[in-house]
């Protein structure tokens, strides 16, 4: 029987070529699950392992509930900021505005929903954040909770948020400018990170969409 040495041992080929494809297919499988493919995105950065969002209760401008169950099933974009954001939301929902044009275009606006949660739950009542969003884009989703809900959520996708000390009854509101992406299995498995590129980010939608079919 032909055998192979390491280290003084004697191992037989067939065994060695057992082990062998039982790696590559252990590594290939660890692969899909955690989402380390090359499956062609290029303005995603894409986490090692995928990570169960936990478990959250926000209120949407509709006044229904938003919780981790409502995010299975389709991919999903998160952005959090708030209305009185000088420059930075208003910057990154209009590109989410296009990324939401292009994916409508390709047959796929169904398939990826878009959230804007609000950090500034004390300013951000329903209907002002609901206006807000609308006129960007009618099919974005706007969410706000307590404090005590959005900690435990942005804690969980990784993003933060902090608020300067009142003066005269006015703040302001520092938070990530990046756009954080879930699973159709409601997982944290990215993020797009600025400066922000809605034909790139679009693309890169699509082929996760499409991966997933």
């Amino acid at each position: 029987m032909n055998t192979r040495h390491n280290s003084g041992r004697t191992f037989p080929t067939a065994l060695i070529l057992v082990v062998a494809f039982a790696t590559g297919l252990g590594l290939w499988l660890l692969s899909q699950q955690f989402g380390t493919a090359d499956i062609g995105t290029t303005a995603i950065t894409r986490y090692p392992a995928p990570r169960a969002v936990v478990e959250f209760q926000l209120t949407r401008s509709d006044s229904r509930a938003l919780t981790a169950a409502d995010l299975k099933g389709h991919w999903n974009l998160f952005f959090f900021g708030f209305t009185n954001c000088p420059d930075i939301c208003p910057i990154t929902l209009g590109v989410l505005k296009q990324v939401r044009a292009q994916l409508v275009q390709a047959g796929a606006g169904d398939q990826v929903n878009i959230h804007f949660v609000s950090v500034d739950p004390q300013r951000d009542q329903l209907e002002v954040l609901g206006r807000y969003v609308a006129y960007y884009d009618p099919g974005f989703i706007a969410a706000t909770g307590s404090d005590e809900e959005l900690n435990r959520l942005t804690r969980s996708l990784g993003v933060m948020y902090t608020r300067e000390p009142a003066k005269d009854g006015q703040y302001n509101v520092d938070h990530s400018a990046s756009i954080v992406v879930v699973d159709p299995q409601a997982r944290l498995v990215g993020l797009f990170r600025p400066p922000l590129d809605a034909a790139a980010i679009s693309a890169d939608l699509l082929t996760l969409v499409r991966s997933r079919r």
